[in-house]
């Protein structure tokens, strides 16, 4: 009996010892945040404040902003929190009983807070300048995530028909260019 108290007891002490000797090694950079949701969300919240006061259809009939994103971590340094996500958004309005499309992209983002608020908002350069500005704005690990995101895509449509379920037709949206 005591041989297995003893085994026991070892093994128990060995386990505990595993796990405090890994947890270093496995701890990168990227640390949980307890209200990691409410983070996206207010992130989420900024670009489409950002993009609606820019807008200028943001006073047409039922203007709306439709959004979908994929979240790719949250890194804490110091006193700031950086949020990196996917945002794809979609804006529309009604014309004549006609749904318009306002704009439309899909872009990663790097959205840094300090004493939560908002102190800059980062996207990639576009053309030749892509690559280097993910490499510079994202950590390694979310790199190859934004850089194969061309196998994501994402859907409003059923969000922006049930929002305009009550025109004639909510599923045709026409482009106005100006």
């Amino acid at each position: 009996m005591k041989k297995v108290i003893s085994l026991s007891l070892l093994v128990i002490i060995m386990i505990i010892i595993c796990l405090f000797c890994l947890s270093p090694i496995t701890k990168d950079s990227m640390t949980h945040v307890a209200k990691e949701d409410t983070l996206y969300s207010k992130a989420l919240d900024y670009v489409i404040s950002k993009q609606k006061n820019a807008s200028y259809h943001k006073d047409k009939e039922d203007y709306h902003i439709f959004t979908d994103y994929i979240p790719y971590g949250i890194e804490e340094t110091g006193h700031y929190q950086h949020i990196f996500m996917w945002i794809h958004l979609e804006s529309f309005y009604v014309l004549n009983d006609e749904l318009i499309q306002d704009e439309s992209f899909s872009i990663p983002y790097k959205i840094t807070y300090k004493d939560n608020q908002v102190v800059q908002c980062e996207t990639p350069e576009s053309g030749d300048l892509y690559i280097d500005s993910i490499q510079r704005l994202f950590p390694p690990q979310i790199q190859n995530h934004i850089l194969n995101h061309s196998s994501h895509s994402f859907d409003l449509s059923q969000q922006i028909q049930e929002h305009y379920a009550y025109l004639p037709s909510p599923d045709t949206a026409h482009t106005v260019c100006y």
